[in-house]
Protein backbone atom coordinates (compact mmCIF):
# COMPACT_ATOMS: atom_id res chain seq x y z
CA UNK A 1 0.00 0.00 0.00
CA UNK A 2 0.95 3.58 -0.44
CA UNK A 3 3.04 5.06 2.40
CA UNK A 4 3.71 8.78 2.82
CA UNK A 5 7.29 9.97 2.98
CA UNK A 6 6.29 12.24 5.87
CA UNK A 7 5.76 9.11 7.97
CA UNK A 8 2.22 10.04 8.92
CA UNK A 9 -0.09 7.03 9.15
CA UNK A 10 -1.99 7.02 5.88
CA UNK A 11 -5.48 5.97 4.93
CA UNK A 12 -5.21 4.73 1.40
CA UNK A 13 -8.13 4.53 -0.97
CA UNK A 14 -7.34 2.69 -4.19
CA UNK A 15 -9.39 3.19 -7.33
CA UNK A 16 -8.57 0.34 -9.70
CA UNK A 17 -9.20 1.00 -13.39
CA UNK A 18 -9.07 -1.58 -16.15
CA UNK A 19 -8.43 -0.73 -19.80
CA UNK A 20 -10.37 -2.37 -22.55
CA UNK A 21 -7.29 -2.90 -24.67
CA UNK A 22 -3.65 -1.98 -25.21
CA UNK A 23 -3.64 1.81 -25.42
CA UNK A 24 -1.90 4.84 -23.93
CA UNK A 25 -3.36 6.03 -20.62
CA UNK A 26 -4.22 9.71 -20.47
CA UNK A 27 -4.13 11.85 -17.33
CA UNK A 28 -6.89 11.01 -14.85
CA UNK A 29 -8.47 13.40 -12.36
CA UNK A 30 -8.69 12.48 -8.66
CA UNK A 31 -10.40 14.64 -6.04
CA UNK A 32 -11.30 13.96 -2.42
CA UNK A 33 -14.68 15.56 -1.78
CA UNK A 34 -15.02 14.50 1.86
CA UNK A 35 -13.62 14.85 4.50
CA UNK A 36 -12.48 18.44 4.00
CA UNK A 37 -8.81 19.33 4.33
CA UNK A 38 -7.84 20.16 7.91
CA UNK A 39 -11.10 18.91 9.41
CA UNK A 40 -11.32 17.04 12.71
CA UNK A 41 -12.82 13.58 12.32
CA UNK A 42 -14.03 10.98 14.80
CA UNK A 43 -16.10 7.82 14.84
CA UNK A 44 -17.50 6.61 11.54
CA UNK A 45 -16.68 8.96 8.66
CA UNK A 46 -17.97 8.78 5.10
CA UNK A 47 -15.15 9.15 2.60
CA UNK A 48 -16.17 10.42 -0.82
CA UNK A 49 -13.81 10.48 -3.78
CA UNK A 50 -14.33 11.64 -7.36
CA UNK A 51 -12.30 9.75 -9.96
CA UNK A 52 -12.46 10.89 -13.57
CA UNK A 53 -10.83 8.25 -15.77
CA UNK A 54 -9.12 9.03 -19.08
CA UNK A 55 -11.10 8.67 -22.25
CA UNK A 56 -11.76 5.10 -23.35
CA UNK A 57 -11.04 3.79 -19.86
CA UNK A 58 -13.70 1.82 -17.99
CA UNK A 59 -13.72 1.75 -14.19
CA UNK A 60 -13.86 -1.77 -12.88
CA UNK A 61 -13.91 -1.16 -9.11
CA UNK A 62 -13.02 1.33 -6.38
CA UNK A 63 -11.47 0.01 -3.18
CA UNK A 64 -10.82 1.69 0.16
CA UNK A 65 -7.72 0.30 1.84
CA UNK A 66 -6.85 1.21 5.43
CA UNK A 67 -3.43 1.20 7.04
CA UNK A 68 -3.80 -2.37 8.31
CA UNK A 69 -4.26 -3.60 4.75
CA UNK A 70 -7.99 -4.32 4.91
CA UNK A 71 -9.62 -3.52 1.56
CA UNK A 72 -13.26 -2.39 1.41
CA UNK A 73 -15.11 -1.87 -1.83
CA UNK A 74 -16.33 1.72 -2.29
CA UNK A 75 -19.86 1.90 -3.61
CA UNK A 76 -20.73 4.18 -6.56
CA UNK A 77 -22.94 7.13 -5.62
CA UNK A 78 -23.32 8.84 -8.98
CA UNK A 79 -21.17 9.48 -12.03
CA UNK A 80 -17.46 9.26 -11.18
CA UNK A 81 -18.12 9.45 -7.41
CA UNK A 82 -17.58 6.66 -4.86
CA UNK A 83 -17.96 6.42 -1.10
CA UNK A 84 -17.23 4.15 1.86
CA UNK A 85 -17.39 4.40 5.65
CA UNK A 86 -14.12 4.68 7.57
CA UNK A 87 -13.95 3.74 11.27
CA UNK A 88 -11.48 6.30 12.61
CA UNK A 89 -11.55 4.66 16.05
CA UNK A 90 -9.20 2.06 14.62
CA UNK A 91 -6.56 4.75 14.04
CA UNK A 92 -4.35 6.72 16.39
CA UNK A 93 -5.32 10.27 17.25
CA UNK A 94 -3.50 13.20 15.71
CA UNK A 95 -2.56 14.34 12.24
CA UNK A 96 -3.30 11.88 9.47
CA UNK A 97 -3.45 11.99 5.70
CA UNK A 98 -6.24 10.74 3.46
CA UNK A 99 -4.74 9.61 0.17
CA UNK A 100 -6.70 8.59 -2.91
CA UNK A 101 -4.88 6.71 -5.65
CA UNK A 102 -6.41 6.00 -9.06
CA UNK A 103 -4.58 3.30 -10.93
CA UNK A 104 -4.93 1.99 -14.47
CA UNK A 105 -3.85 -1.47 -15.48
CA UNK A 106 -3.49 -2.41 -19.14
CA UNK A 107 -1.87 -4.86 -21.48
CA UNK A 108 1.65 -4.26 -22.65
CA UNK A 109 2.02 -6.10 -25.96
CA UNK A 110 5.82 -5.68 -25.94
CA UNK A 111 6.12 -8.06 -23.01
CA UNK A 112 4.60 -11.10 -24.67
CA UNK A 113 6.55 -14.20 -23.74
CA UNK A 114 7.50 -16.20 -26.86
CA UNK A 115 7.38 -19.48 -24.97
CA UNK A 116 3.89 -18.90 -23.56
CA UNK A 117 1.12 -18.39 -26.07
CA UNK A 118 -1.08 -15.44 -25.26
CA UNK A 119 0.79 -14.50 -22.05
CA UNK A 120 1.22 -10.83 -21.19
CA UNK A 121 2.31 -8.63 -18.31
CA UNK A 122 0.54 -5.61 -16.89
CA UNK A 123 1.58 -2.00 -17.07
CA UNK A 124 0.44 0.06 -14.07
CA UNK A 125 0.10 3.82 -13.87
CA UNK A 126 -1.37 5.80 -10.99
CA UNK A 127 -2.58 9.28 -10.01
CA UNK A 128 -3.31 10.56 -6.56
CA UNK A 129 -4.74 13.28 -4.34
CA UNK A 130 -4.54 13.79 -0.59
CA UNK A 131 -5.99 15.91 2.21
CA UNK A 132 -4.76 16.35 5.80
CA UNK A 133 -7.17 15.59 8.65
CA UNK A 134 -6.97 15.41 12.44
CA UNK A 135 -8.31 12.24 14.06
CA UNK A 136 -9.70 12.71 17.55
CA UNK A 137 -11.52 9.94 19.42
CA UNK A 138 -11.80 9.78 23.19
CA UNK A 139 -9.97 6.94 24.93
CA UNK A 140 -11.24 5.07 27.96
CA UNK A 141 -9.12 5.14 31.13
CA UNK A 142 -8.39 1.61 32.34
CA UNK A 143 -6.70 0.94 35.68
CA UNK A 144 -4.25 -1.86 36.29
CA UNK A 145 -1.14 -3.28 37.92
CA UNK A 146 1.65 -4.83 35.84
CA UNK A 147 3.99 -6.16 38.55
CA UNK A 148 2.89 -8.84 41.03
CA UNK A 149 4.13 -12.13 42.53
CA UNK A 150 2.70 -15.39 43.85
CA UNK A 151 4.07 -18.47 45.63
CA UNK A 152 5.51 -19.63 42.32
CA UNK A 153 8.41 -17.29 43.15
CA UNK A 154 8.73 -15.16 46.29
CA UNK A 155 5.09 -14.19 46.87
CA UNK A 156 2.12 -16.02 48.34
CA UNK A 157 -0.80 -18.13 47.16
CA UNK A 158 -1.44 -19.04 43.53
CA UNK A 159 -1.90 -17.11 40.28
CA UNK A 160 -5.63 -17.96 40.30
CA UNK A 161 -5.93 -16.24 43.69
CA UNK A 162 -4.01 -13.18 42.51
CA UNK A 163 -6.11 -12.69 39.37
CA UNK A 164 -9.38 -13.19 41.26
CA UNK A 165 -8.37 -10.73 43.99
CA UNK A 166 -7.26 -8.09 41.49
CA UNK A 167 -10.57 -8.43 39.65
CA UNK A 168 -13.03 -8.78 42.54
CA UNK A 169 -11.44 -6.95 45.48
CA UNK A 170 -9.15 -4.37 43.86
CA UNK A 171 -11.57 -3.94 40.97
CA UNK A 172 -8.77 -3.44 38.49
CA UNK A 173 -9.44 -3.45 34.76
CA UNK A 174 -6.20 -5.29 33.91
CA UNK A 175 -3.59 -7.16 35.91
CA UNK A 176 -0.39 -9.14 35.28
CA UNK A 177 1.27 -11.87 37.33
CA UNK A 178 5.04 -11.57 36.86
CA UNK A 179 6.86 -14.11 39.02
CA UNK A 180 10.66 -14.26 38.97
CA UNK A 181 11.70 -16.26 35.92
CA UNK A 182 14.71 -17.91 37.57
CA UNK A 183 12.42 -19.34 40.30
CA UNK A 184 9.72 -20.63 37.95
CA UNK A 185 9.40 -24.12 36.57
CA UNK A 186 8.01 -24.60 33.08
CA UNK A 187 4.95 -26.25 34.61
CA UNK A 188 4.30 -23.28 36.88
CA UNK A 189 4.64 -20.79 34.07
CA UNK A 190 2.35 -22.88 31.85
CA UNK A 191 -0.21 -22.85 34.67
CA UNK A 192 0.05 -19.04 34.96
CA UNK A 193 -0.59 -18.69 31.22
CA UNK A 194 -3.53 -21.10 31.37
CA UNK A 195 -5.13 -19.37 34.37
CA UNK A 196 -4.73 -15.96 32.70
CA UNK A 197 -6.45 -17.30 29.60
CA UNK A 198 -9.35 -18.69 31.62
CA UNK A 199 -10.01 -15.56 33.69
CA UNK A 200 -9.46 -13.06 30.86
CA UNK A 201 -12.90 -11.71 29.95
CA UNK A 202 -13.15 -9.09 27.17
CA UNK A 203 -15.11 -6.07 28.33
CA UNK A 204 -14.75 -6.99 32.01
CA UNK A 205 -11.21 -7.94 33.02
CA UNK A 206 -7.94 -8.32 31.12
CA UNK A 207 -5.47 -10.88 32.48
CA UNK A 208 -1.87 -10.53 31.29
CA UNK A 209 1.09 -12.71 32.21
CA UNK A 210 4.85 -12.45 32.18
CA UNK A 211 8.05 -12.89 34.14
CA UNK A 212 10.38 -10.67 36.10
CA UNK A 213 13.93 -11.15 34.83
CA UNK A 214 16.31 -10.63 37.74
CA UNK A 215 19.99 -9.79 37.58
CA UNK A 216 22.44 -7.65 39.52
CA UNK A 217 22.20 -4.66 37.22
CA UNK A 218 18.42 -4.39 37.35
CA UNK A 219 15.07 -6.13 37.14
CA UNK A 220 12.70 -6.01 34.18
CA UNK A 221 9.32 -7.49 33.37
CA UNK A 222 8.67 -9.17 30.05
CA UNK A 223 5.03 -9.76 29.11
CA UNK A 224 3.30 -12.39 26.98
CA UNK A 225 6.48 -14.43 26.55
CA UNK A 226 6.14 -18.08 25.59
CA UNK A 227 8.99 -18.99 27.93
CA UNK A 228 10.05 -17.76 31.38
CA UNK A 229 13.71 -18.00 30.44
CA UNK A 230 15.67 -15.27 28.69
CA UNK A 231 19.43 -14.75 28.25
CA UNK A 232 21.29 -13.73 31.40
CA UNK A 233 23.45 -10.92 29.99
CA UNK A 234 21.74 -7.53 29.78
CA UNK A 235 22.57 -6.82 26.13
CA UNK A 236 21.74 -10.41 25.14
CA UNK A 237 18.43 -10.03 26.94
CA UNK A 238 17.71 -6.77 25.15
CA UNK A 239 18.44 -8.46 21.83
CA UNK A 240 16.13 -11.39 22.62
CA UNK A 241 13.29 -9.10 23.70
CA UNK A 242 13.61 -7.05 20.53
CA UNK A 243 13.95 -10.03 18.19
CA UNK A 244 10.90 -11.76 19.69
CA UNK A 245 8.79 -8.60 19.67
CA UNK A 246 8.02 -8.87 23.38
CA UNK A 247 6.78 -6.09 25.64
CA UNK A 248 9.32 -4.98 28.24
CA UNK A 249 9.15 -2.94 31.45
CA UNK A 250 11.98 -1.49 33.60
CA UNK A 251 11.34 -2.25 37.29
CA UNK A 252 12.18 0.01 40.28
CA UNK A 253 15.13 1.78 38.55
CA UNK A 254 17.60 3.82 40.57
CA UNK A 255 20.47 6.13 39.76
CA UNK A 256 22.63 4.91 42.63
CA UNK A 257 23.28 1.49 44.07
CA UNK A 258 21.05 0.55 47.01
CA UNK A 259 22.61 -1.20 49.96
CA UNK A 260 20.29 -4.20 49.76
CA UNK A 261 21.44 -7.31 47.91
CA UNK A 262 24.27 -5.48 46.16
CA UNK A 263 22.04 -4.55 43.20
CA UNK A 264 22.63 -1.45 41.16
CA UNK A 265 19.20 -1.22 39.47
CA UNK A 266 20.58 1.23 36.93
CA UNK A 267 20.77 -1.29 34.06
CA UNK A 268 24.47 -0.65 33.52
CA UNK A 269 24.12 3.09 33.51
CA UNK A 270 20.86 2.98 31.54
CA UNK A 271 22.91 2.56 28.38
CA UNK A 272 20.81 2.61 25.21
CA UNK A 273 20.18 -0.54 23.16
CA UNK A 274 18.53 0.24 19.83
CA UNK A 275 17.52 -3.41 19.34
CA UNK A 276 15.18 -3.22 22.33
CA UNK A 277 13.98 0.40 22.17
CA UNK A 278 10.75 -0.53 20.44
CA UNK A 279 9.99 -3.28 22.96
CA UNK A 280 11.08 -1.76 26.28
CA UNK A 281 7.97 0.38 26.52
CA UNK A 282 7.51 1.24 30.20
CA UNK A 283 9.30 2.14 33.40
CA UNK A 284 8.06 2.34 36.98
CA UNK A 285 7.79 5.99 38.13
CA UNK A 286 6.43 6.23 41.66
CA UNK A 287 8.65 8.60 43.66
CA UNK A 288 11.35 11.27 43.17
CA UNK A 289 14.11 8.65 42.99
CA UNK A 290 12.39 6.78 40.19
CA UNK A 291 11.52 10.07 38.49
CA UNK A 292 15.26 10.81 38.31
CA UNK A 293 15.83 7.36 36.77
CA UNK A 294 12.93 7.98 34.35
CA UNK A 295 14.64 11.15 33.13
CA UNK A 296 17.99 9.32 32.90
CA UNK A 297 16.44 6.68 30.65
CA UNK A 298 14.90 9.35 28.43
CA UNK A 299 18.18 11.24 28.29
CA UNK A 300 19.93 8.02 27.22
CA UNK A 301 17.56 7.75 24.24
CA UNK A 302 15.00 5.21 25.49
CA UNK A 303 11.39 5.72 24.45
CA UNK A 304 9.71 4.63 27.67
CA UNK A 305 6.32 5.52 29.11
CA UNK A 306 5.35 5.94 32.77
CA UNK A 307 3.86 3.08 34.80
CA UNK A 308 2.81 2.87 38.43
CA UNK A 309 3.07 -0.67 39.79
CA UNK A 310 2.87 -2.18 43.27
CA UNK A 311 5.35 -5.10 43.07
CA UNK A 312 3.03 -6.90 45.46
CA UNK A 313 4.20 -10.07 47.27
CA UNK A 314 1.33 -10.25 49.77
CA UNK A 315 -2.29 -11.25 49.16
CA UNK A 316 -3.33 -7.64 48.56
CA UNK A 317 -2.82 -7.43 44.80
CA UNK A 318 -3.93 -4.03 43.53
CA UNK A 319 -4.81 -2.70 47.01
CA UNK A 320 -1.53 -2.95 48.91
CA UNK A 321 0.18 0.02 47.26
CA UNK A 322 -0.43 3.61 46.31
CA UNK A 323 0.29 3.69 42.56
CA UNK A 324 -1.40 2.22 39.52
CA UNK A 325 -0.83 2.09 35.76
CA UNK A 326 -3.57 3.71 33.71
CA UNK A 327 -3.84 2.72 30.05
CA UNK A 328 -5.74 4.87 27.56
CA UNK A 329 -7.39 2.37 25.24
CA UNK A 330 -10.43 2.04 22.98
CA UNK A 331 -11.88 -1.01 24.72
CA UNK A 332 -11.18 -3.42 27.54
CA UNK A 333 -9.64 -6.31 25.63
CA UNK A 334 -6.22 -7.92 25.86
CA UNK A 335 -5.35 -6.70 22.37
CA UNK A 336 -6.42 -3.11 23.07
CA UNK A 337 -4.62 -2.90 26.44
CA UNK A 338 -1.41 -4.31 24.97
CA UNK A 339 -1.66 -1.84 22.09
CA UNK A 340 -1.95 1.04 24.57
CA UNK A 341 1.03 -0.21 26.58
CA UNK A 342 3.18 -0.58 23.45
CA UNK A 343 2.11 2.90 22.31
CA UNK A 344 3.22 4.34 25.71
CA UNK A 345 -0.30 5.76 26.06
CA UNK A 346 -0.15 5.42 29.84
CA UNK A 347 0.41 7.34 33.05
CA UNK A 348 1.53 6.46 36.56
CA UNK A 349 -1.32 7.41 38.88
CA UNK A 350 -0.73 8.25 42.53
CA UNK A 351 -4.46 8.46 43.14
CA UNK A 352 -7.01 5.77 42.35
CA UNK A 353 -9.47 8.16 40.68
CA UNK A 354 -7.26 10.71 38.88
CA UNK A 355 -7.98 11.05 35.18
CA UNK A 356 -5.13 12.63 33.21
CA UNK A 357 -4.67 13.42 29.53
CA UNK A 358 -1.75 15.17 27.84
CA UNK A 359 -1.67 16.12 24.17
CA UNK A 360 0.65 18.19 22.01
CA UNK A 361 -0.56 19.53 18.68
CA UNK A 362 -3.40 17.02 18.95
CA UNK A 363 -1.11 14.01 19.54
CA UNK A 364 -1.54 11.83 22.63
CA UNK A 365 1.09 10.94 25.19
CA UNK A 366 3.43 8.31 23.78
CA UNK A 367 3.43 9.90 20.31
CA UNK A 368 6.56 10.73 18.33
CA UNK A 369 5.93 13.79 16.20
CA UNK A 370 7.90 15.81 13.67
CA UNK A 371 7.17 19.52 13.54
CA UNK A 372 8.81 22.81 12.53
CA UNK A 373 10.65 24.45 15.41
CA UNK A 374 8.62 27.17 17.09
CA UNK A 375 5.34 27.24 18.98
CA UNK A 376 3.46 24.05 19.83
CA UNK A 377 0.11 23.90 21.61
CA UNK A 378 -0.23 21.59 24.60
CA UNK A 379 -3.37 20.59 26.48
CA UNK A 380 -3.40 18.92 29.89
CA UNK A 381 -6.70 17.86 31.46
CA UNK A 382 -7.00 16.53 35.01
CA UNK A 383 -10.03 15.57 37.03
CA UNK A 384 -10.72 13.78 40.30
CA UNK A 385 -14.27 13.38 41.67
CA UNK A 386 -13.00 13.27 45.26
CA UNK A 387 -13.09 16.80 46.74
CA UNK A 388 -10.26 15.84 49.10
CA UNK A 389 -7.91 15.20 46.17
CA UNK A 390 -7.42 18.81 45.10
CA UNK A 391 -5.06 19.40 42.17
CA UNK A 392 -2.27 21.43 43.77
CA UNK A 393 0.18 21.72 40.91
CA UNK A 394 0.71 20.68 37.27
CA UNK A 395 4.22 20.89 35.85
CA UNK A 396 5.32 20.52 32.24
CA UNK A 397 8.78 19.01 31.77
CA UNK A 398 10.89 19.49 28.65
CA UNK A 399 14.14 17.56 28.38
CA UNK A 400 14.22 16.74 32.06
CA UNK A 401 13.41 20.10 33.62
CA UNK A 402 10.23 21.98 34.54
CA UNK A 403 9.48 24.80 32.07
CA UNK A 404 5.85 25.62 32.90
CA UNK A 405 3.81 25.39 36.12
CA UNK A 406 0.19 26.06 37.05
CA UNK A 407 -1.53 25.80 40.47
CA UNK A 408 -5.25 25.12 39.88
CA UNK A 409 -6.44 24.39 43.47
CA UNK A 410 -9.39 22.59 41.84
CA UNK A 411 -10.52 19.02 41.34
CA UNK A 412 -11.04 19.53 37.61
CA UNK A 413 -8.84 21.63 35.34
CA UNK A 414 -7.94 22.03 31.67
CA UNK A 415 -4.58 23.69 31.04
CA UNK A 416 -3.90 25.01 27.54
CA UNK A 417 -0.29 26.09 27.27
CA UNK A 418 2.05 27.03 24.41
CA UNK A 419 5.58 25.74 24.24
CA UNK A 420 8.51 27.14 22.28
CA UNK A 421 10.54 24.27 20.80
CA UNK A 422 14.02 24.78 19.37
CA UNK A 423 15.43 22.66 16.52
CA UNK A 424 16.49 19.22 17.67
CA UNK A 425 15.17 16.19 19.57
CA UNK A 426 13.03 16.74 22.67
CA UNK A 427 10.78 14.89 25.10
CA UNK A 428 7.97 16.38 27.18
CA UNK A 429 5.91 14.96 30.03
CA UNK A 430 3.65 16.15 32.84
CA UNK A 431 3.79 15.74 36.62
CA UNK A 432 0.62 16.27 38.69
CA UNK A 433 0.72 16.87 42.45
CA UNK A 434 -2.43 16.44 44.53
CA UNK A 435 -3.34 17.00 48.16
CA UNK A 436 -1.96 14.34 50.48
CA UNK A 437 1.38 14.18 48.66
CA UNK A 438 -0.08 12.13 45.82
CA UNK A 439 1.92 12.45 42.59
CA UNK A 440 1.27 11.21 39.06
CA UNK A 441 3.41 11.23 35.92
CA UNK A 442 2.38 11.12 32.26
CA UNK A 443 4.22 9.30 29.53
CA UNK A 444 6.25 11.59 27.24
CA UNK A 445 5.55 13.01 23.83
CA UNK A 446 8.72 13.06 21.71
CA UNK A 447 9.26 15.97 19.33
CA UNK A 448 11.68 16.07 16.43
CA UNK A 449 11.80 19.80 15.58
CA UNK A 450 13.29 21.05 12.34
Amino acid sequence: MYRMASRFLCLVFVAAVWLTGAQRVEAAGVEILSPAAGSEVSGAVEVVARVVPPRSVRLNRVVMQTADGEAVRMAPRFADTYSAVLDTAQLRNGRQAVVVIASAVGRNESTLHPDTAGAWESEVRAWQAEVPVVVHNEYQHYWGDLHAHTSYSDGCRLPADAYAYARDRARLDFFAVTDHGELLTLEEYADTIAVAGEINTPGQFVALYGVECTQATGHMNVYMSATPYLPAGLDDRYSAIGERGLLGHFNHPKLTSPADHGRSDDFEGFHYAAAADGSMALVEVRDPEEEAAYIALLEAGWHVGAAGCQDQHEATWGTGGSTWTVALARELTRESILEALRARRTYSAGDRSLRLTFTMDGEDMGARITRPAGTLSCLVTVSDPDARDMIDRIELFVDGRVVKTVRPALTRYAWAVTLEVSPGEHYCFVRVAQAGEKTSWSSPIWVSAY
